[in-house]
């Protein structure tokens, strides 16, 4: 162990404690002075972002409000303009001109406070019985209001758009009613150019709406192939839209907690649909705000905190060398001391340790750290010859036992094999030691289960682990073993499994054995009368409830007792291997072959009729009808007689059915022999 340790410490250069505690001390202060900056600084950037966040959902939530009102001005003005001019006594009764003659009289005295660009009435056929329109050069147009009364017409409601084809406006159309009955419908609009002025004079932010539209003007943005239908201060912020649209592949993209950075200033973006405010209109609302104040606040935050970590971090450097330097010194020579005790100077290194311990005036944790380390040198020394005893001793026990023990690292490595496994595997303990102990397993369920189990057991969350797996001894013969294997925790040498192994492969081979012959003909190694029932009894079953028929066949050699009475058991059992294999080799892969007993066999064909089951009788007969068997100097002409029967046809259950195909059996011996007969009753 000593020659490990001072072969590690030759790969690495030496560095002092005094300069280690240093860099570690000043690399944590400069973490935790950068962590402290860091934080300042996303802590006042995340209050901008919840802050931004505030003010831009109450700028959505104030201009979606100035919207609703303006409708809700917009509506009750239609209720005030129908009672004005008595509109629906007037309504789908001749009264036209009437009307026009009334509104005007009372409307245009007015028209100009109210702020409405076009004034619509219709009656119950659509027909416009009142147009009138501000004397604003660009006047709000006709269709959108014809379009929106439509709307109002099916749906039976208020309808209200916004339409900015000619100017942007904000269109209502209500439903008239007498009587609880349809008289006619009146449309109002507004311009909303004058709704925006008045939102970012109040709030202070600029505002603007972007509709898709076919023109292409100075107000198009290309590449969103949006048309800028209203915005404030467009001079400055028309050119930032088109920058932006370079960068982002729609206005949704646009980050609203990020400023984006535009001559010099940055502003904060803020997009929404224009169908979250107004159902159905299409388009998109941008709140812009100039966010370069608080910007420039937060980096100055963050040069200043940067300023105060150099200055603390170097106040720290210089304390900490103060106070380290003698401490330090004291466990340097300590570490210089320690060595001698590997190396089993003990005197000297006592004399040393004496020595220093006494130089200072007063006690503290380096001198209790001396006066431990005198006293582990004479432990160190008593344990040495004690541990070299006890190594021994269990040495030999590992030896002698008969079973494979081993000992496996935290990475599944062999770390010691005792003599019976370099035995049986022929290779030395060295040899092994390095090798991963699942290598030496062969690919089985065994080792399967043990690489799943394995993370467990290293982990100590498994702290017993059994399972079986075979190995290759040095002869190349496949053996199988049981392990056990029981986590040791944490050792001196890294060994954390200890392993034990115990040869079972006789006792497995005799139970593989055991099992076969339970359920197989051991002259043909066909399945025996038990197995042949099981099946039978499942595929009647299958058979009855699903109808699908299956047939049971019932062989029996003609002239078997003549061949073993005449040339004697040997030949008998060679005749009926021969049967076994030409049976088996005509049979499907879903078919069972069975030896009864004697010479008789039985093959269980599942989903097969009638023709099935002759097809593959006639084919036994016409080998029969070839071939000759030949055992010593005498030959034998070969026949047999099948009896067939069909389920569920042929019987009611699996007992009558096998009555009814072995009397099938002894009809086709009766008829002559070599032939086969279906049951019937």
């Amino acid at each position: 162990m000593t020659n490990k340790f001072n072969n590690k410490r030759g790969k690495y250069r030496f560095v002092s404690l005094h300069r280690k505690w240093l860099l570690a001390l000043s690399l944590l202060l400069l973490v935790m002075s950068t962590a402290f900056s860091s934080l300042n600084y996303w802590y006042l950037n995340g209050q901008y972002k919840i802050q931004l966040a505030a003010n831009q959902a109450a700028w959505r939530t104030d201009f979606k409000g100035l919207i609703e009102h303006s409708v809700d001005r917009l509506q009750r003005l239609s209720i005030v303009i129908v009672s004005l001019g008595k509109l629906t006594e007037q309504l789908n009764n001749g009264g036209a001109a009437i009307i026009t003659a009334e509104l005007e009289k009372q409307f245009t005295s007015v028209s100009y406070e109210l702020d409405v660009g076009r004034i619509m009435i219709f009656d119950r056929q659509g027909n416009t019985q009142w147009n009138w329109s501000s004397g604003n050069n660009k006047p709000v147009s006709v269709q959108p209001m014809i379009d929106t009364y439509k709307r109002a017409q099916v749906s039976e409601q208020p309808e209200t758009v916004l339409d900015c084809q000619a100017q942007c406006a904000l269109i209502t159309v209500m439903p008239l009613l007498k009587g609880g009955k349809d008289a006619g419908h009146i449309g109002l609009s507004q311009r909303i150019t004058d709704l925006v002025l008045e939102f970012s004079t109040a709030t202070g932010i600029d505002i603007g709406i972007l509709i898709p539209t076919g023109t292409v003007d100075e107000k198009m943005i290309p590449r969103w192939h949006l048309y800028t239908a209203a915005l404030t201060h467009a001079i400055t912020l028309k050119p930032l839209i088109s920058h932006l649209s370079e960068r982002y592949a729609s206005p949704m993209d646009i980050p609203s907690d990020l400023g984006q950075p535009w001559n010099g200033q940055f502003y904060a973006v803020n997009t929404l649909p224009l169908k979250d405010i107004i159902k159905g209109s299409n388009g998109y609302l941008v709140f812009i705000s100039n966010v370069s104040g608080m910007t420039a606040i937060l980096k100055q935050s963050n040069r200043n905190s940067i300023l105060l970590m150099v200055v603390s971090l170097f106040l720290a450097e210089v304390l900490l060398f103060l106070l380290l330097r003698r401490p330090l010194h004291r466990l340097g020579h300590l570490a210089r001391t320690l060595p001698m005790v590997a190396r089993g100077g003990y005197h000297d290194a006592y004399a040393q340790l004496d020595v220093q311990g006494r130089l200072s005036g007063t006690r503290d944790e380096i001198d209790i750290l001396y006066e431990s380390s005198l006293n582990l040198a004479h432990q160190i020394e008593e344990s040495q010859l004690a541990l070299a005893s006890d190594r021994d001793f269990i040495q030999g026990l590992l030896d002698s036992a008969q079973v494979m023990i081993l000992t496996q690292t935290h990475t599944g490595k062999i770390h010691t094999a005792n003599r019976y496994m370099s035995q049986l595997l022929g290779r030395s303990s060295e040899n092994l030691k390095g090798e991963l102990f699942v290598d030496l397993m062969q690919n089985d369920e065994g080792k399967e289960y043990y690489e799943k189990n394995r993370s467990r057991l290293f982990s100590s969350d498994l702290h017993r682990l059994g399972h079986e797996a075979s190995i290759i001894d040095a002869k190349g013969e496949l053996r199988q073993f049981i392990w056990n294997h029981t986590y040791l925790g944490q050792t001196n040498d890294d060994v954390a499994v200890l392993s034990v192994g115990l040869d079972a492969t006789d006792r497995i081979l005799a139970e593989h054995r055991s099992r076969w012959l339970a359920h197989h003909d051991p002259l043909t190694g066909l399945a025996n009368r038990l197995c042949f029932q099981e099946d039978l009894v499942r595929s009647f079953a299958d058979s009855v409830r699903s109808g699908i028929t299956s047939a049971l066949m019932l062989i029996d050699l003609d002239y078997f007792k003549t061949v073993n009475d005449t040339s004697g058991h040997a030949a008998g059992d060679e005749l009926l291997k021969i049967l076994a294999n030409e049976l088996q080799s005509r049979a499907r892969a879903s078919d069972l072959v069975a030896r009864l007993g004697g010479d008789e066999f039985a093959v269980l064909m599942p989903n097969t009729g009638q023709a099935g089951a002759e097809a593959f009788a006639d084919s036994i007969n016409e080998l029969f009808s070839k071939q000759v068997f030949k055992f010593g100097n005498k030959e034998y002409r070969l026949s047999a007689s099948i009896g067939i029967a069909l389920m569920p046809l042929h019987g009611k259950n699996v007992e009558e059915l096998m009555v009814n195909a072995d009397a099938a059996m002894y009809a086709a011996k009766n008829g002559g022999r070599g032939r086969y007969h279906f049951f019937s009753a």
